[in-house]
């Protein structure tokens, strides 16, 4: 019997003390995220919490905010520019992505195949995804100005007398800032694609030649679907990146002309700041989040079914 009873406290002090470590791995682990957490918590959960409360008031600078219900969201209902906004939006998100994605797979693909000299184009593809899009824009406007643009000089000097005012016509304005979101993408999906080609196995691509398949099959068949979940995932990063697009817009088109490059953060942020209603620029983000989400989950979806 005392045997018994040894052994019964023995079975409980180890299981004391398995509770006791583990309880110290789990509050060690909790306080080694909590500097992430509360950083969280500080700069991303706190302000959005202030953005739901500021979205259902009427809130002026240096005006203290005043509670008014839904009005916010029944102005936005009658705000056809926000609307617009939106639609170019999603214009540009598209084009842009489309035109991104391809070109970096295509680049992707040529610098799979390691063909001699293209070592010196891998120093230079990236270069526009380090250069600030203020930057990015200005060569841009110095490229596409109808004054002063070096394109307009060269159309003249080949004999052109009334050049286009690409700025200012709302087609060719919108192209543009659509190839300077193409361009941005594809330098930085380009080597997100490559790590995954690279890591196709080649046996696959070995028994296809031995099947008589051609590189394009081979594109198709192979490399395609074995990098679909990198290609979702540039997508919905594309989607997201477009639609914070403002430093371009503000320095080439500053919305124009006939609001025909007016983007959703733009408008957000002519009525928060340069109209000073901050209220309802806080209902605009409220109302554009769940949007975004949206569009990340529809893409997802699509991706898991394709699967």
């Amino acid at each position: 019997m005392k045997t018994e009873a040894v052994l019964s406290m023995n079975v409980k002090k180890v299981k004391k003390n398995r509770e006791l470590h583990k309880f110290k791995d789990i509050l060690g682990s909790y306080l080694f995220v909590l500097p992430a957490l509360s950083f969280l918590f500080l700069f991303s959960i706190v302000p959005i919490i202030y953005l739901i409360w500021l979205s259902f008031t009427d809130y002026s600078l240096p005006n203290p905010a005043v509670f008014i219900g839904l009005e916010n969201f029944s102005r936005m209902l009658e705000d056809k520019l926000f609307f617009k906004s939106i639609f170019n939006t999603l214009v540009y998100t598209f084009g842009s992505m489309a035109l991104g994605l391809a070109f970096a797979l295509a680049i992707a693909v040529l610098l799979n195949r390691q063909l001699k000299g293209l070592r010196i184009f891998k120093v230079f593809y990236f270069l526009p995804t380090i250069t600030s899009e203020v930057i990015t824009a200005m060569i841009f406007l110095w490229v596409f100005d109808n004054n002063l643009g070096i394109l307009n000089y060269l159309l003249k000097v080949l004999g052109v007398e009334n050049p286009p005012a690409w700025l200012l016509e709302p087609t060719t304005a919108l192209l543009i800032l659509i190839s300077i979101g193409a361009w941005r993408g594809a330098a930085y999906n380009t080597p997100i694609f490559l790590a995954a080609l690279q890591s196709v196995p080649q046996s696959l691509y070995e028994a296809a030649r031995l099947d008589g398949a051609n590189a394009w099959k081979q594109f198709i068949h192979i490399s395609l679907p074995s990098i679909t979940h990198m290609l979702v995932y540039s997508m919905v990063m594309s989607v997201i990146g477009s639609f914070q697009v403002v430093a371009v817009v503000d320095i080439l088109t500053n919305g124009g002309p006939m609001d025909s490059t007016m983007v959703a953060i733009k408008h957000i942020w002519q009525q928060s700041f340069e109209f000073n209603y901050v209220g309802y620029g806080a209902s605009l983000s409220l109302v554009l989040f769940p949007f975004l989400l949206l569009i990340t989950w529809l893409q997802l979806k699509l991706s898991s079914g394709k699967e």
